[in-house]
């Protein structure tokens, strides 16, 4: 009989083209193999560039604005203008690929992919992602398949993720990071040797976590390098481990499984943040009632709505919103004045330079020019500050434009706009490097390797 068609996805969430394809190309001989005889190129992310949503973006070949999702925090429909819903696997209603070869009859099983708390049935098993709060709610599905989880982990608890911002010294974020990494592993070996699947896919969230606590040892343009610091290596060595264990799984699947390398978007250096909404206040756009005595999040500052005209959320991207009459609880901007606004507030921030007077290249985009009908809470404008670079302070309280650090705790990379694909399939060669990868690509390209029909609405094409 012909062995039916196997797909294997590794995920690394943040996993940056400038090293993989670059830098740490000859440390990492499994990747580079895969290269060499597949299909590879900087896959363009969605916009914004961020986990939550460009994963499901991938799943389900559907921008942010199909599946209104704009980053992890939305507000509550028809709420006030702070109360806030958090992005889990109940806000993408759009049809992701393991369901549709679910339909297809083929056995999946799903490893920390982000949005897939809480568990949803598959036609195969899953163990949920970054999201979820711990090993005491249900976190797999199977029901069943959690036992089996926490034995194969024991004596640890299972790791979902390590938190950004920690004040943890860097040997114990390694520690940490590392640990989780071992754990999902394990597991992916055990399902590859033990499980019955055609599909399968992780998500290792330790790339991420590891360029956000560590980039300012690697960089030498970051302003908080050391030469000859003793974490130099480190991120090297961590993408090291994470090839071994891609050549462990080639070895262990059956011969012609095709392999997947992907990741959400890519990384580089953080050189601080801009405070919008100060800038807002000191423009005329922002009044608060009472200016607060510490760098305090907007949503508990006292704002006055009754002469307020536009408000702004912070994180790797601004969203900026116009207080609409008639749509905001206070709002105060004609309906008709909205689009003569926004057209000012854009044209100022272009031309804000950076805290030493430099120019920086900002991204500012009205959500109608990213996403046809988009949908959910959308924000008016989305401000991707000096190229990405600089992130978005939400937070007010410093009387000044920017700061030189994160408002929230430390970090030390953010987000870049192109993450990484690599495909290979063992029964035929690839085209060699392409210029043309999106994320929206993913889903159709694999529904094709499994000879399913790729639907109409899909937004991206098969590569």
């Amino acid at each position: 009989m012909e062995q039916t068609q196997k797909v294997i996805v590794i995920g690394l969430d943040c996993a940056t083209p400038q090293l993989v394809f670059d830098a740490y190309k000859n440390d990492l001989p499994n990747i580079a193999s895969c290269m060499e005889q597949g299909t590879w190129g900087e896959m363009t992310s969605t916009i914004p560039p961020i986990t939550v949503p460009a994963w499901m973006s991938m799943m389900t070949s559907k921008t942010p604005g199909d599946l209104g999702v704009y980053g992890f925090r939305s507000r509550k429909a028809g709420s006030d203008y702070h109360s806030m819903d958090i992005a889990t696997g109940r806000s993408i209603t759009e049809k992701k690929l393991w369901e549709y070869l679910g339909d297809a009859g083929k056995k999946v099983g799903l490893l920390g992919v982000p949005q897939t708390y809480p568990p949803t049935p598959v036609n195969g098993h899953m163990v949920t992602c970054f999201l979820t709060p711990n090993t005491s709610v249900d976190f797999t599905y199977p029901a069943s398949l959690k036992k089996e989880i926490l034995d194969l982990v024991a004596p640890e608890d299972y790791i979902f993720d390590f938190a950004n911002r920690s004040k943890e010294p860097p040997e114990k974020v390694l520690e940490t990071i590392y640990t989780m990494t071992n754990q999902r592993q394990k597991i992916m070996r055990d399902w590859i040797k033990n499980k019955e699947w055609d599909f399968l896919m992780m998500v290792e969230m330790g790339v991420d976590r590891i360029h956000h606590y560590l980039w300012q040892y690697i960089d030498s343009t970051h302003k908080d390098y050391l030469p000859g610091n003793p974490f130099e290596e480190k991120i090297r060595h961590y993408y090291q481990y994470i090839d071994q264990f891609i050549g462990e799984l080639k070895q262990l699947a059956p011969k012609d499984t095709i392999f997947y390398i992907v990741s959400d978007h890519g990384a580089k250096r953080m050189d601080g943040m801009f405070v919008i909404n100060e800038w807002l206040m000191d423009n005329g756009y922002l009044t608060l009632k009472k200016y607060p005595e510490k760098p305090t999040s907007i949503e508990q500052c006292e704002v006055d709505w009754s002469k307020t005209k536009a408000w702004a959320w912070g994180g790797f991207y601004s969203r900026l919103f116009i207080n609409v009459k008639g749509r905001e609880p206070q709002g105060i901007v004609e309906p008709s004045a909205v689009d003569a606004l926004l057209e000012e507030l854009r044209s100022q921030l272009l031309n804000v330079k950076g805290p030493k007077g430099e120019t920086l290249k900002h991204r500012i985009y009205r959500s109608s020019e990213l996403y046809q009908e988009p949908k959910g809470d959308v924000p008016e404008l989305l401000v991707f500050w000096g190229d990405l670079y600089w992130k978005v302070a939400g937070t007010i309280g410093y009387n000044q434009h920017y700061i030189d650090h994160d408002d929230r705790g430390l970090d030390y990379g953010v987000h870049d706009w192109k993450g990484i694909f690599v495909k290979y399939d063992p029964k035929r060669r690839g085209s060699g490097k392409r210029e043309d990868i999106s994320i929206l690509d993913v889903t159709p390209t694999i529904l094709h390797d499994f000879g399913c029909v790729v639907p109409q609405d899909m937004r991206g094409k098969v590569l």
